[in-house]
C-alpha cells in the first residue's frame, strides 16, 4: 500500500483541527503528502472578532504543532498551506454543522472523498447537556453531512466506550447492548438524557445535571459522562445504513514520539494529572500494578488514522479500529509509576522544578492498593493535617496547612475520577486492523508505520513523555501559561481558498 498514491488529489473534510489530535493529523498529512488536493477545515469562530479563518491562521503561525511544517517550507509556508487548506465556519452541534447552502453545494460540487470527524468534548465530567450536543448529536450531524456529500465518514471515538468490563476488547460493536449487558434503545437513551438535563433543578444547575447524567451512565456500565456520550454516538452511528462509517478508537493519547517533535503535548490529557500527582509530596498512586496504562503517542494515532483513511478510500470498510498498546506492547502501571519517578529525577537534575522538587526527588513514588475506606493514603494525610492544625498558632503555617488540605481534596477527586482506569478495569484492546494495514506499507513509506509495538517504554516515558508533560501540561495544572511560538511577521494570512467555489461561512 502506498499512502502517497491513496491521498494524491484527494479532498478531505476535517473537524477538530483546533484540538491536539486534529493538529497532528493535519500537520502530518500536509508534511508528508504534498499532493493532497484540499483539506477543508470546519472550525467554529469565537465571536465577531475571531472568525474561523483567523483561528486557523493563529494556530498555523503560533502552535508548536505546526512548527515542523513551518520550518520545512520557510518563506513558502503561507503559499503552501493556502494552496491546500480551506476554512469554513461551522459548528458540529448544529445540523450539517450549520454550513450555508452555498458552502454545502460547493463542497458537494468539489467532490469530497472523506469526512473525518475529530471534534468533541474530552472532559471526563462535562455538562451532559453540552456533551449530548457535541459528542452525540455532533456524530449524527457528521453522518448526515457525509451522506449529503456522498462521502465515507471516519468518526473518532475512544477505546474506553468498553465501559466497566475487564478482558480482551475486540474491534467490534454490539449495537444496543450496554457494558452491563443491558439492552437499550439509543434513541430512547438520548431522549432520557435530554430529559434528565431539563427537569427540575437540572434545568439551571450544572452540578445536578452532571450528577444525574453520571448516575445514568454508571447504571448502564459506563464509568463517566465522557465514555457514556461517546458510546451513545457509536450506537447511533451503528444504526445508519445510508453512509459508510468507520469508527476509530484511540486509547490514551499522549506526547508525540517524533512528529511534530518529540514530547509535544497540548491540554490536559490523562497522563498529565497522574504524573503531576506522583511528582508532588503525595508520591503514591492507588492502582493495580499489572493493569495496562494504555498510552499511545499522538503521532501514532495520527498515523493510524491515515492508514485507515487510505483503506476507506480504496473501498474497504474497516468497521471498528482500535489504536492502543495493551495487546502487543503493554505498559503496566507499576512500570509507569517507576518511570515517572525516574523522569522526575532526571528533569530536576537538568534544572527543572522548584527547591521543593529537589527535595522530593529523593523519594520514590510507589503504587499502592485501595482498602475498604477508599484511597489508603489521603484519609490518613487528612487526619494528620487536622491534628497538626490543632497545635499550630502561627498564621503562616495555618495557611499552608489549609492549602495542603485543599490539595488533598483535589487529589481525592482526581483519584475518584480515574479509579475505573487505574484500578477497577483491566483492558486489553485488540489492534489487529492497524497492524495489518501497517504491514502492507511499502518500505519507503515507513513514516506512516504504526510504531506502537516497537516503543521502548523506558526511553519514551523518561526522555519524551515526562519532559513533555513538564513543559506542556504541568503549567496548566498550576494555572500558568504554556509556551507558544512567536507569531510571524507580518501576521499569517491565508490566501484564496484552493476551491474555485466560494466557501464563505455563516
Amino acid at each position: 500500500m502506498r499512502v502517497s498514491d491513496s491521498l494524491r488529489g484527494r479532498h478531505i473534510v476535517l473537524t477538530g483541527v483546533t484540538g491536539f489530535l486534529g493538529k497532528v493529523f493535519a500537520g502530518l498529512v500536509l508534511q508528508e503528502v504534498q499532493d493532497i488536493r484540499c483539506i477543508t477545515l470546519v472550525v467554529r469562530g469565537k465571536g465577531r472578532k475571531v472568525t474561523a479563518r483567523r483561528r486557523v491562521e493563529q494556530m498555523l503561525e503560533c502552535s508548536p504543532g505546526f512548527r515542523t511544517l513551518r520550518a520545512a517550507h520557510g518563506e513558502d509556508f503561507v503559499d503552501y498551506v493556502s494552496a491546500r487548506l480551506q476554512v469554513v465556519e461551522g459548528d458540529v452541534e448544529r445540523p450539517r454543522f450549520g454550513l450555508d447552502m452555498d458552502v454545502l453545494e460547493g463542497l458537494r460540487g468539489g467532490k469530497v472523498d472523506a469526512l473525518i470527524h475529530c471534534a468533541g468534548l474530552t472532559d471526563f465530567s462535562p455538562d451532559p447537556a453540552r456533551a449530548l450536543r457535541a459528542n452525540v448529536m455532533g456524530a449524527k450531524h457528521a453522518a448526515d453531512l457525509a451522506r449529503f456529500l456522498g462521502a465515507p465518514l471516519m468518526h473518532i471515538s475512544t477505546c474506553f466506550v468498553a465501559g466497566n468490563i475487564s478482558g480482551v476488547i475486540d474491534e467490534t460493536l454490539e449495537a444496543g447492548i450496554s457494558p452491563s449487558g443491558t439492552p437499550f434503545s439509543v434513541n430512547e437513551e438520548i431522549h432520557l438524557l435530554d430529559r434528565l438535563c431539563q427537569e427540575g433543578e437540572a434545568a439551571h444547575d450544572r452540578t445536578v445535571r452532571i450528577d444525574r447524567g453520571t448516575e445514568r451512565a454508571q447504571a448502564l456500565g459506563w464509568p463517566n459522562l465522557y465514555c457514556y456520550t461517546k458510546a451513545l454516538a457509536e450506537h447511533l452511528l451503528a444504526a445508519r445504513n445510508d453512509v459508510d462509517i468507520t469508527i476509530v478508537r484511540p486509547a490514551i493519547v499522549e506526547c508525540a514520539s517524533s512528529y511534530p517533535f518529540a514530547g509535544w503535548n497540548e491540554g490536559l490529557n490523562t497522563a498529565g494529572p497522574l504524573a503531576w500527582l506522583i511528582s508532588t509530596a503525595f508520591r503514591r498512586l492507588p492502582t493495580r500494578t499489572a493493569h495496562a496504562f494504555d498510552v499511545v503517542p499522538v503521532d501514532d494515532v495520527a498515523r493510524g488514522m491515515i492508514l485507515v483513511l487510505c483503506a476507506m478510500l480504496r473501498g474497504d470498510r474497516p468497521g471498528v479500529v482500535q489504536l492502543a498498546s495493551s495487546d502487543v506492547n503493554a505498559f503496566t502501571f507499576d512500570r509507569a509509576v517507576e518511570l515517572t519517578g525516574l523522569g522526575f529525577r532526571r528533569w530536576v537534575r537538568k534544572g527543572g522544578g522548584t527547591p521543593q522538587d529537589r527535595v522530593l526527588r529523593l523519594l520514590d513514588p510507589v503504587p499502592v492498593a485501595l482498602n475498604t475506606e477508599g484511597e489508603s493514603v489521603v484519609p490518613g494525610l487528612r487526619r494528620a493535617i487536622s491534628r497538626v492544625m490543632g497545635h499550630v498558632d502561627d498564621a503562616t503555617w495555618t495557611s499552608r496547612l489549609i492549602d495542603w488540605d485543599d490539595q488533598l481534596d483535589r487529589i481525592e477527586n482526581m483519584l475518584d475520577l480515574y479509579r475505573p482506569f487505574l484500578y477497577d478495569n483491566r483492558y486489553i484492546f485488540q489492534t489487529d486492523t492497524v497492524r495489518t494495514l501497517s504491514a502492507e506499507l511499502d518500505d519507503d513509506e515507513q513514516v506512516f508505520a504504526w510504531g506502537v509495538p516497537k516503543i521502548n517504554w523506558r526511553s519514551y516515558w523518561v526522555d519524551v513523555e515526562y519532559p513533555g508533560l513538564a513543559t506542556w501540561c504541568f503549567p496548566i495544572i498550576r494555572g500558568e501559561d504554556v509556551p507558544m511560538d512567536t507569531p510571524m511577521s507580518p501576521r499569517l494570512q491565508l490566501s484564496t481558498a484552493p476551491q474555485s467555489t466560494s466557501m464563505a461561512g455563516k
